[in-house]
């Protein structure tokens, strides 16, 4: 009978702290002596004879100047163990959440040791930019992934979004997904990040299936948010076949719901109303800025036509047609060095005809002042729209509330008092007739407006049947929810009604007994309903409550999540990192925009899960 053979136990290990496990479990490795010693003959007393030698004896006087080794190991599972991983992890987490180079971590971490010399856990301490990238990238963004996917397997439904932008070559596509927490509300996370080489119906589609099936999500997509693109969805009418939406619905062989970005929707508005107008403002100030932007000259001579009629000089601001909020403050920056603008170029004899024509018109500042006028309303419900937790039916009332104002403006043949004062000023020189078309215009730019809103507003009619949801009226009767239960039904979502009765008496009887306090009226409506669910006994008293829930607030109303993110990997992939790669990028995604954790939180956090 042969005899069983010794193995290297963490018991030895803790015993013997000059040797680490060796190339299997029969062999223990020397630190001193850099060699293996088989210990499957007799145990410790291999490693006794070991320590015997004189080669081990030499080794070791030849590092007795250096200092104890147990001050270079760590014993695993022990509590400087645990210290020490989750010192690395946080400062993983803080480098990436203050947007800090990797490269910076090769000093931070020799640094600390010269500075707190004392600490146990900054002598043994060493996390430089490659360690801190590989704790980033397999360990603390993939912890933060399966946790995504985990609570996307404790709900219901969930909505995708997605969009592209360039950085250098790369074309850029996170995907985004939106979930209703019964405990925490709306979620908004990336799921994936990648480079695509393609921008077709075909390729956005694809990638997106694969995706979800990969962490075999595909049975709870219930909504696709993209831009207005008709890439997207076919245009305004969707009666295309080769689009993002189509394919996604063959695909998944499910009829998701289809959300074009409102946010843009207002932003097309304005940009369409004003190209009705005889003036190209957008292009104007596109022109100006870039006319002084890089050229010192030219802004110092601007600075003295400020001085020379008392106007505080401040930069231009620069507008891009894709981003929403900008052309608003660059046309007020404008506005406020008109006076100054006005003078530079009708003394300047060699500068674009377009500008000199724009300021010596006598009707330049009023196209100004009557788009900042209209902007105004623009600007803020943008804003508005912009919101995080916001949901499908409070979108749609915000752009209701645009589209009266702008009726509004019509229906009164509004014009801004500084517009109207200049107005009669020209009429008194004699211009009655160019005065009567700028009106013209005026009214022409409100109908455009109008008719552009009404129709790419339209769509959003679909959801009407959720309005009870808003929780406006606590007198709601369950005829009420009827139509809400048949539209679930069409997109395969069976609703108990059985069940449902009896849990909207029990929701309207905590509406008007019980939670209408200041606390709740001042929540958003998702953590309205979060807050409902939250005092129950037990959440199963809404089962069927909850499921219309999961589904409504999974709908995406807008997509700038996405946009926000193109924001984080500008932060993140500057020309200082410019070796970034792919997977590293996204790891940096996933883990600032899904953990909403201060270092510190992250710090206490990770001692409670066994990620390391």
């Amino acid at each position: 009978m042969s005899k069983r053979k010794c193995k290297f136990t963490e018991k030895l290990a803790t015993k013997y702290k000059l040797f680490v496990k060796g190339r299997n479990e029969e062999e223990a490795k020397c630190v001193p002596c850099d060699s293996f010693v088989s210990v499957g003959s007799k145990g410790a007393a291999d490693l006794e004879k070991h320590i015997s030698t004189e080669k081990h004896k030499k080794s070791l006087q030849a590092s007795s100047s250096c200092m104890k080794l147990d001050n270079f190991f760590v014993q695993k599972n022990s509590s400087v163990d645990f210290k020490l991983k989750a010192a690395e992890g946080t400062l993983a987490y803080h480098t990436v959440s203050h947007h800090q180079s990797y490269r910076s971590l090769d000093c931070t971490s020799s640094l600390l040791k010269k500075i707190i010399p004392d600490s146990e856990i900054t002598a043994k301490f060493g996390c430089g930019r490659t360690k801190t990238e590989a704790i980033v990238n397999h360990v603390l963004s993939p912890h933060a992934q399966e946790t995504l996917i985990s609570s996307l397997n404790s709900v219901n439904f969930y909505g995708i979004g997605t969009d592209a932008s360039n950085h250098g070559a790369t074309k850029m596509f996170p995907v985004v997904v939106q979930y209703f927490q019964w405990f925490n509300g709306i979620q908004t996370q990336v799921l994936e990040l990648s480079a695509l080489s393609s921008e077709t119906a075909e390729a956005i589609s694809k990638y997106l299936i694969t995706t979800i099936k990969k962490f075999n999500i595909t049975s709870k997509c219930i909504a696709f948010s993209g831009d207005n693109a008709n890439v997207n969805f076919g245009g305004l009418a969707r009666r295309g076949q080769k689009n993002v939406l189509s394919n996604m619905k063959q695909d998944l062989n499910s009829d998701i719901v289809g959300i074009g970005c409102p946010a843009h929707i207002l932003h097309n508005c304005i940009q369409h109303g004003a190209d009705s107008l005889q003036c190209d403002v957008d292009y104007i100030i596109f022109k100006i800025f870039n006319y002084f932007s890089i050229y010192t000259v030219r802004t110092e001579a601007l600075k003295e036509f400020c001085n020379f009629v008392e106007i505080s000089y401040q930069p231009l601001l620069y507008h891009s047609k894709t981003r929403w909020l900008s052309m608003f403050p660059a046309i007020e920056r404008i506005l406020k060095l008109y006076p100054a603008l006005k003078s530079y170029f009708e003394s300047q004899q060699d500068c674009p005809a377009m500008l000199r024509k724009f300021f010596e018109s006598e009707f330049s500042e009023m196209y100004l002042w009557l788009l900042d006028s209209t902007m105004h309303i623009f600007h803020v419900n943008v804003a508005l729209i912009e919101k995080e937790n916001i949901s499908i039916l409070e979108v749609q009332d915000i752009l209701a509330s645009v589209l009266t104002a702008l009726q509004g403006r019509l229906s009164e043949q509004f014009i801004p008092l500084k517009v109207r004062s200049q107005l009669n000023v020209l009429r008194e020189k004699g211009l009655q007739k160019e005065v009567n078309d700028f009106k013209e215009q005026v009214w022409q730019f409100y109908t455009k407006c109008i008719d552009y809103l009404e129709k790419w507003a339209a769509p959003l009619a679909e959801f009407n049947s959720f309005q009870w949801m808003l929780l406006n009226d606590t007198n709601f009767k369950f005829n009420d929810i009827l139509p809400c239960i048949e539209f679930l039904s069409k997109k395969g979502v069976e609703i108990n009604d059985t069940k449902l009765i009896d849990e909207i008496i029990l929701l309207k009887d905590s509406l008007t007994t019980k939670i209408q306090n200041e606390e709740f009226l001042s929540l958003s409506l998702d953590k309205k309903w979060s807050y409902y669910f939250k005092q129950l006994k037990h959440i199963d008293l809404s089962s069927e409550l909850l499921k219309i829930c999961e589904f409504y607030f999974a709908i995406p109303a807008h997509n700038a999540a996405v946009e926000r993110i193109f924001s984080l990997i500008a932060a993140q992939w500057t020309k200082e990192r410019n070796r970034l790669s792919i997977e590293s990028i996204k790891s940096l995604i996933v883990l600032k925009f899904n953990l909403k954790m201060s270092c510190e939180e992250y710090y206490n956090y990770l001692w409670t899960i066994p990620i390391f």
